[in-house]
């Protein structure tokens, strides 16, 4: 994301013990490399959140990220709901 120039992001994700890990800066120091490096990013360029959403309210966000695994392509656009997403909806 970077490096296409963003400056702000917020990331939702349903796995509380990666928000909790990620905002937690007593854990800078700690040996897990990959933590560190998101951490760093996160504070260094502009404005990066990360909020906990529980399961049952991200279904629709995660149908819509599973049908973009099979596209292959970085966007597409709708005239029309899949029959997933409504379904989801209902």
């Amino acid at each position: 994301m970077l490096s296409k120039g963003y400056k702000r992001a917020m990331i939702q994700t349903d796995k509380l013990d990666v928000v909790q890990a990620l905002t937690d800066n007593g854990l800078e120091d700690s040996g897990i490399t990959v933590l560190r490096r998101v951490q760093r990013i996160m504070r260094s360029v502009g404005q990066w959140r990360i909020r906990y959403i529980p399961r049952e309210d991200s279904t629709i966000a995660d149908q819509l990220a599973k049908l973009s695994l099979a596209w292959q392509s970085s966007l597409q656009v709708f005239d029309n709901a899949f029959n997933a997403v409504l379904e989801a909806l209902e």
